[in-house]
Order: C-alpha cells, then sequence, then structure tokens
C-alpha cells in the first residue's frame, strides 16, 4: 500500500501535522497500516514537491514551529482517482482494499459495491486455486498451510458479504 494516498485521504478530512497523522494511522489503522516516521516524512515532502500538500509553520513558544499540512486541489484530484481504481489481487493489496475502504466515504454507495464485489472475486478466485492445490499438497504441513489460507479467505468471504448486506440494507 502507497502511504502518499493514505495520507492524501486523512488529509482530506482536515489539515495534520506529520505527528497527528502517525498517531491517526497508529490509533484507527493500526491491522491495516504503519507509518514510521522514516517513511512518512518523505512521503509528506514527496507530496509537497508535487503540489499535492501545502504546509503551513505555526509559531510555537518555546518549541520549533509546528508543521501543518493541508491537500491542495491537485492532490484532491490524485486522491479521488485512485480511490475509484480496482486494486489488484495480491496480499499487499488487502491493505490496499482496506485503505480504500476506510477511506470509502469520498465514494457513491455503488462505488463502494462494486469496489467490495471486485475483492470478492479476488478472493473466490483464491478460494479456487488453494481448493486445487490442496488435493496436490505433498505432505500434511503444506496440506495445513494451504488449509489455514482457505480458513482466511473463506472468512473474509464471509465478512465481506456481512459489510454488504449492511450498506444494502442502509440504502
Amino acid at each position: 500500500m502507497s502511504h502518499r494516498y493514505l495520507i492524501l485521504g486523512l488529509l482530506m478530512e482536515h489539515p495534520m501535522s506529520g505527528y497527528d497523522i502517525r498517531k491517526h494511522v497508529q490509533t484507527a489503522l493500526g491491522a491495516v497500516a504503519n507509518a514510521s516516521y522514516g517513511t512518512l516524512y518523505p512521503t509528506l515532502h514527496k507530496l509537497l514537491g508535487e503540489g499535492a500538500v501545502e504546509v503551513e509553520e505555526i509559531p510555537q513558544q518555546s518549541r520549533p514551529a509546528k508543521k501543518v499540512y493541508q491537500i491542495t486541489g491537485e492532490g484532491r484530484q490524485v486522491f479521488l482517482t485512485w480511490l475509484k481504481q480496482s486494486p489488484s489481487a495480491d496480499d499487499q493489496t488487502r491493505r490496499e482494499f482496506l485503505t480504500k475502504l476506510y477511506l470509502a466515504k469520498y465514494l457513491s454507495t455503488d462505488e463502494v459495491l462494486r469496489l467490495l464485489s471486485v475483492r470478492r472475486g479476488h478472493i473466490e478466485a483464491a478460494v479456487q486455486t488453494l481448493a486445487a492445490d490442496q488435493g496436490r499438497a505433498a505432505e500434511a504441513r503444506q496440506a495445513w498451510i494451504i488449509s489455514y489460507a482457505l480458513s482466511m479467505h473463506k472468512a473474509e468471504l464471509d465478512w465481506l458479504e456481512q459489510i454488504e448486506h449492511q450498506i444494502v440494507e442502509a440504502s
């Protein structure tokens, strides 16, 4: 998952300092993402150089100035374009999918349902592949790992169904 889009998505809500961004990621998205200062600040500087964010330095008494980052119009456009794109099917994409779902308040109900449907398709394909592999496992240890992966994927399919049901019920 690219931290750039997570940062842009958080800045869509309101301006934040680097510390505030890191704290929000740890608190709200700790199971999905991390944001070390070693990743966060280089990404913020890159976004600043690209014109996707701007920074305001707020003087503080007896401390260095506080840098508060704000998304620009260009940054909004970049973020919304990324948010509407369907992720591919790999493990890195799971984090990207969950990040997009977390930031989905900027999507229509149909776009959220499409995001869930695409994820469902990826997981169903993985379940089919794993089920075929399970029959060909050469030894028990391999079968155990495949069985574990199948269980995790089936649990995600159940979860996706619950989320889709909640969305349909609410609309």
